[in-house]
């Protein structure tokens, strides 16, 4: 009836006659519609058979209407048969076999059997009670429903991966708007996956997000939101960009294929589809999704681990290098303590010759002197700082004044920027962090370095070249200011200035380890590094420390 009504247009006639001939109970439904055409009655009880599959289909459907009422009638030991013009109209008749009824007063339990009928779909069998009624709609839905015998190739599929028992079961989102299709598919797939409904393309997107399953089965045509628009959202949202998704309709052209693989489809099942390919198909496209969700954990565990190494790489550097300088500065101290010490005792006896000069003369000859004195005063400075440096103390963090560890850093690298570079120093007497006195000369001297390699590389006209070194006292942390007015960091490096061995000088000049060192140092004492710059006018490192007690 419904059939006719569908492809009966506006002004036409349906009917349905009972009649009894012979042992056969006959109903026949006619209309005055559209017609079957010759060539497609032979298939029109086959299962997901349409008569029209283009991407224009007028009358939508699932194509298991017909299927269903030869399935119905054969499974009474009846027949159906159809009669058509195309163009004129068609005729269903069903043979059933003729069977009085005895004659029975209504009961509560007919009555309750009758409510059984409605929430089943409206099938009622007299005489049968309420839970075998529902038994048998059940096992004849999976006969009429198209659900196939069992076959060798079906029993022996291997259940997916984890799907041990019905908690670990890979969910599965079913999306159709045809309540029948939605029944069978879940008859299909439920004893393999925790399987998930919805009845337009909306709901199956909310769906997907709220409840991000392994695998997405998507019908073409639903209300709403069609299957390519569903698909399209599901793909544009990053929760749910990685879920595999297969697209079901009736239309098999090319042009339809192609929209649903732009659209994102994983893979596209034209109807009718052999349910054994569909659990194949489903199956490869779940495991791999669920082998790309086990790669991307693997891949993250090997980002760590490589950025482990990496920093473990850093301090096996820093370490050498610091052995390095050790053996160095030995052999400074030791080479250079004696002439030191013979200097010192040689400008003792040259002041005390001074008395026996001439007047005009001694001026001369004490500032002279004075210059000695100074320049060895320096030299001693250097090697107790080198002393210092070679031999730390660990990790052992004390209260640091910065002013000590400014001039010490400038002292390492005094020829670098005297008569070079204008220094301007700004750090206050008694303001000191919680540090390692000698890793935190080494940041300073790394950062100062780097202002005066970025130096080199600009050209100055009336400007000059300048490093600024400041420090500052704020209500809860201290600030800590090295600036110069050199090339400054292009923008594109400055998400990777810290990593490292990321340099952008040539071969043989850094090992791009410099800023890595001074990160975690400056992270050791619980502070933050920054930086700001403008490439070809400036470049600006903050270090900032808590204030502790």
């Amino acid at each position: 009836m419904f059939n006719a009504l569908k492809f009966t247009p506006s002004g036409g006639q349906v009917a349905m006659r009972a009649s009894r001939e012979g042992e056969h109970l006959l109903i026949r439904v006619s209309d005055t519609g559209m017609g079957i055409s010759a060539k497609n009655l032979p298939n029109l009880f086959s299962r997901f058979w349409q008569a029209d599959d283009s991407s224009r289909r007028k009358y939508q459907g699932v194509g298991i209407g017909l299927a269903l009422v030869k399935e119905l009638s054969e499974v009474q030991g009846g027949k159906v048969e159809v009669a058509s013009v195309e163009g004129k109209g068609t005729t269903f008749t069903v043979y059933l076999p003729w069977q009085e009824a005895e004659a029975q007063e209504p009961s509560l339990a007919t009555a309750a059997g009758a409510s059984d009928a409605e929430s089943n779909g409206g099938y009622a069998v007299p005489g049968v009670s309420s839970p075998s009624s529902q038994e048998w709609l059940g096992n004849l839905y999976r006969r009429a429903e198209l659900f196939p015998s069992m076959t060798p190739v079906q029993q022996s599929l291997r259940p997916v991966e984890g799907a041990r028992n019905g908690h670990n079961h890979p969910k599965l989102l079913v999306a159709d708007d045809e309540p029948d299709m939605l029944r069978f598919l879940k008859s299909q797939l439920d004893p393999h996956y925790q399987v998930l409904e919805a009845v337009d393309g909306q709901q199956a997107i909310d769906k997907a997000s709220q409840f991000l399953p392994d695998i997405i089965l998507l019908d073409m045509m639903m209300p709403e939101k069609d299957g390519l628009q569903a698909c399209r959202e599901i793909r544009a949202r990053t929760s749910t960009q990685s879920i595999p998704i297969i697209l079901l309709t009736a239309r098999a052209d090319e042009e339809t294929k192609m929209a649903a693989l732009e659209a994102g489809a994983s893979d596209f099942l034209p109807k009718p589809f052999s349910t054994t390919e569909l659990h194949v198909r489903i199956k490869n496209l779940v495991e791999s999704h669920q082998y790309q969700i086990k790669l991307s954990k693997q891949n993250q565990v090997l980002e760590t681990t490589i950025d482990q190494l990496k920093d473990t790489e850093s301090q096996l550097v820093q370490t050498e290098k610091l052995a390095s300088l050790g053996r160095l500065s030995a052999g400074i101290i030791h080479e250079i303590n004696n002439p030191l010490n013979y200097a010192t005792t040689g400008l003792f006896t040259l002041r005390k010759k001074s008395q026996y000069l001439k007047p005009e003369e001694k001026k001369d000859y004490d500032e002279v002197l004075r210059d000695v004195e100074e320049g060895i005063t320096r030299v001693k400075n250097i090697v107790s700082d080198l002393r210092t440096f070679s031999h730390p103390d660990g990790d052992s963090r004390d209260q640091v004044e910065l002013a000590d560890v400014v001039t010490t850093a400038m002292r390492f690298i005094s020829n670098e920027w005297k008569d070079r570079v204008e220094a301007h120093i700004d750090v206050p007497e008694n303001l000191a962090v919680l540090a390692n006195r000698n890793k935190l000369v080494q940041v300073v001297v790394n950062l100062s370095q780097n202002s005066l390699d970025a130096m080199k590389d600009k050209s100055y006209g009336d400007e000059k070249p300048g490093l600024w070194i400041e420090a500052k006292a704020e209500s809860n942390r201290t600030l800590l200011i090295v600036r110069d007015n050199g090339s400054g960091i292009e923008n594109k490096h400055l998400d990777k200035i810290f990593d490292p061995f990321f340099t952008t000088k040539d071969v043989g000049e850094g090992m791009g380890l410099g800023l890595s060192i001074c990160y975690r140092i400056v992270q050791e004492c619980d502070g933050k590094i920054s930086v700001r710059t403008e490439p070809g006018k400036f470049c600006e490192f903050t270090l900032e420390f808590p204030n502790k007690g």
